[in-house]
Parts: structure tokens; C-alpha cells; sequence
């Protein structure tokens, strides 16, 4: 009887792959290197948010009226060097298991869409919030600052849950260890997703990011486990559609011609531009 693999065990036996683990390296280098040019090269200000907004950061007001570019480009910016490491680490440690076991497409696939839906969904909660609240009629303007990959990792961990409990209820591997091992993996993918959305309940964390990344990488993961692993074509129209969606999303609340958020847009940018220009004096 051929042997079970599990994607998310490291056997004693096998080899170590580079290439089995490539993509998930790449992304978290890709952050790495993201961040020092940031600090480098792109700070031109002694206002980190300033930065951060100059940069790309996800601030609402101006995200949902034209610019959705920066939905891609928050999710890859860290507020700090500790930001940077924690989410690093968590992506590296869930994102093996989920390249083996959904393959390079696939977790790419997760970790865009997710990454990129939930600075959408963060952007749009945060406009929902404040003009149902009193702080809609005040003359201050409030700017929270989303930056970060953790929509994107919570999305490969929201897949790789989905994967692990297909695994287990529906393919139980026949060896008691390795079927132990495989629930104990479940649970504490489980028990890390319930944590992460519990400590965002503190102020200062985007935990709207972590609740539209996980469920957006549960809902493409789903789809995908239900075709079969071969049909290559309709894994490839899945990820088109995932896509499409997202991008129909984007068109309909990013461009936004509300004239408080408007009016709000404007200032922060003059703001932004008279700091560097007087930093540039």
C-alpha cells in the first residue's frame, strides 16, 4: 500500500528541496528586500507614517478614491524592523507546507488575491466605521496607516487549514503517528489564526486585514480542493475568476466620489507635500 504524503511533515528520510520550498523563500526575500529599500531609499521624510504614505501605505481615503494601487503595494511595506521579522517568520513556516501542498501556482494565487482583498476589505471597514460613528462629523481627520503582509499569510493559513482538514477527515492516513501528527498540525494552524484575530482586537492592529485575508484564502482553497489536482484548466479559470472578482471589487469601491473622503484625500496630501517640500529646502 503506497504511503500517504503529507505536505505539511518533514521526514527524517527525505532530502531536502530547495526548489520545493523556492516560492515561498522568494516571497519572504521579496519582503525582506522590500523593507531596506524602503528605509534606504524611500524615506525621504522624518515622519515614518509620512513615508509609509508616500510610499504606498493602505490609508483609506485615499485607497477608495483612485488610488488601488495601493492595496499591492501595502501589503509588501512593514512599519518596523520586529513587523517585518514576526510576519516573515510566519510566512516562511506556513508557507512550506502550503507550496507542497498546493503547488507554486496555487499559493501564489492565495497569497495575491488574499493579500490584496484583504487591504480592500481593511480600507472599506475603516470607511464604514468612522462615517457610522461621530468621528464622521468632526473637523479632525483620522489616518490609520495599514501596511503589512499578514491579509496575505492569514490567507495561505486559512488554505492550509482547509487542505489539512480535507486530509484528515476525508483521507485519513492509515499510520496512527503520522495521523496524529497531521491533526496536531490542524490545530495549532487553528489555534494561530484564533490568536492572530484576538490580538488584533487591541488598538494599532489591522485585524480587519486578518479576518478579509483568511476568509478570501479559505474560499479560493476551497474551490481549488474541489477540482480535481490534474484538470489544470479549471484550476487556471478558478484563479481567473478569484481574480476577476477582485478586480470588479476594486473598480466598485475604490474610486469613490464622496466629498467628505474627497475633501479628506486632499489634505493629507498637502500635508505629505509640504513636509517634503520643506524637507527639501
Amino acid at each position: 500500500m503506497a504511503e500517504q504524503q503529507n505536505p505539511f511533515s518533514i521526514k527524517s528520510k527525505a532530502r531536502f528541496s530547495l526548489g520545493a520550498i523556492a516560492l515561498t523563500l522568494t516571497l519572504v526575500l521579496l519582503n525582506i528586500a522590500v523593507y531596506f529599500y524602503q528605509i534606504v531609499f524611500a524615506s525621504p521624510l522624518d515622519s515614518r507614517e509620512s513615508n509609509l504614505i508616500l510610499f504606498g501605505a493602505n490609508i483609506y481615503q485615499l485607497s477608495l478614491t483612485g488610488d488601488w494601487w495601493r492595496y499591492p503595494i501595502s501589503m509588501m511595506l512593514h512599519s518596523n524592523g520586529m513587523h517585518l521579522a514576526f510576519n516573515c517568520l510566519a510566512l516562511f513556516v506556513i508557507g512550506i507546507g502550503c507550496e507542497r501542498a498546493y503547488g507554486k501556482f496555487k499559493l501564489l494565487a492565495i497569497y495575491i488575491i488574499s493579500g490584496i482583498g484583504a487591504a480592500l476589505f481593511s480600507a472599506y471597514w475603516q470607511y464604514y466605521e468612522i462615517s457610522n460613528s461621530d468621528l464622521w462629523t468632526d473637523s479632525t481627520v483620522y489616518i490609520t496607516i495599514g501596511v503589512g503582509a499578514s491579509g496575505a499569510i492569514m490567507g495561505i493559513a486559512a488554505a492550509s487549514v482547509i487542505y489539512l482538514i480535507k486530509v484528515v477527515i476525508n483521507k485519513p492516513n492509515p499510520h496512527p503517528v503520522i495521523q496524529r501528527r497531521q491533526k496536531y498540525q490542524l490545530y495549532n494552524l487553528i489555534a494561530m489564526i484564533a490568536l492572530t484575530l484576538i490580538n488584533g482586537l487591541q488598538s494599532g492592529v489591522d485585524n480587519a486585514a486578518h479576518v478579509g485575508g483568511a476568509i478570501i484564502g479559505a474560499l479560493i482553497s476551497i474551490a481549488y480542493i474541489l477540482v480535481p489536482h490534474k484538470l489544470r484548466v479549471a484550476n487556471l479559470c478558478i484563479t481567473v475568476i478569484a481574480a476577476s472578482l477582485l478586480t470588479m471589487m476594486i473598480y466598485l469601491y475604490s474610486f469613490s466620489t464622496n466629498k467628505h473622503l474627497l475633501e479628506e484625500r486632499e489634505f493629507i496630501y498637502q500635508e505629505v507635500y509640504t513636509e517634503l517640500a520643506d524637507a527639501n529646502q
